[in-house]
């Protein structure tokens, strides 16, 4: 288990209940059994606030939709559920609503945080304190899991995350002047102290002969306006390093990229949608990596037979 970056008391005291999310999973010694079987929920996006029919955004139904998903969750034997990013949408009290829905969860529960979250946590924090890091890695017998920080170094950090912020505007400035899609204000990037622990964990896995798992927020691959700002250079370590697989929301369509050995999954957003409940269970024995979606979420198989 390894969390670098900890929340700092004064931080810890002004996130309340919310500090919970950046706490590691309580994850089992040991997979349930051979096969390692693992949840996921992307964007659940909620808010007190209307639905925008005209892009089919639906705020509200995330306290009806999570519970579905959660439900379903629990029905299986999963050694862990993650949800990659953005439980809320906007407004602090957005907070206060969605996390008892996920005291439901009977399972693990491994956080990622989302562009949305990160833009609530900011404003709540006020430059009272630095908005705080959340990579951090977690393992089961024979298994590393890593989890990267996509607003790292994004406009949502504040003043008191030193010069994240600049470096943020600095990379946005310089995609833009070489027209590349992910270069939008809402997308976020890793820094260079993330990534070299990054490389790291990669290194003591192989090491140790551990399979590894990647989570994240902002995608990676394939190359669209929702990437990570500095995605493509991640895709290609994880692809170095034949990660078994690699999972992220953020862009509610959905996707998926293939680089060497590695699948790069972006699943759907929950937020879309007046009833669809997307979610997805992964399965992994051997080289097969076997994504089962839910409520219209796609399915995968890996490699393809």
């Amino acid at each position: 288990m390894s969390y670098p970056h900890s929340l700092n008391p004064l931080q810890r005291e002004l996130l309340g209940d919310v500090a919970r999310l950046y706490a590691l999973p309580n994850v089992r010694s040991a997979p349930l059994n051979s096969t390692l079987r693992f949840g996921l929920i992307a964007d659940p996006q909620y808010a007190d606030i209307d639905a925008d029919i005209a892009k089919n955004l639906y705020y509200r139904h995330a306290l009806q939709k999570l519970p579905q998903a959660i439900e379903a969750l629990n029905r299986q034997p999963l050694d862990f559920v993650v949800t990659l990013g953005d439980l809320v949408d906007r407004d602090w009290e957005s907070f206060v609503a969605i996390l008892p829905v996920y005291e439901r969860l009977h399972h693990p529960h491994a956080v990622v945080l989302g562009n949305h979250d990160a833009q609530t946590l900011t404003q709540h924090l006020n430059d009272a304190a630095a908005l705080p890091k959340s990579y951090y890695a977690f393992g089961l017998q024979g298994w590393r899991f890593i989890v990267y920080d996509g607003n790292d170094i994004s406009l949502y950090c504040n003043a008191l995350n030193g010069d994240d912020r600049a470096q943020a505007e600095a990379m946005l400035a310089d995609l833009s002047e070489r027209q590349q899609p992910q270069a939008k204000p809402w997308n976020g990037a890793v820094g260079q102290q993330q990534l070299k622990w990054i490389e790291q964990q990669l290194q003591e896995a192989q090491r140790q002969g551990e399979n590894v798992v990647v989570f994240g927020h902002y995608p990676l691959a394939p190359h669209n306006s929702h990437n990570l700002l500095n995605g493509g250079e991640l895709a290609e370590l994880f692809a170095a390093y034949r990660v078994k697989g690699c999972f992220s929301g953020h862009d509610h369509r959905g996707g998926y990229a293939r680089i060497g050995e590695t699948g790069f999954y972006t699943l759907k957003g929950m937020l879309d949608g007046a009833d669809t409940v997307p979610f997805a269970v992964v399965e992994i024995e051997g080289d097969t990596l076997r994504v089962t979606g839910y409520g219209g979420e796609t399915s995968h198989l890996f490699p393809p037979v």
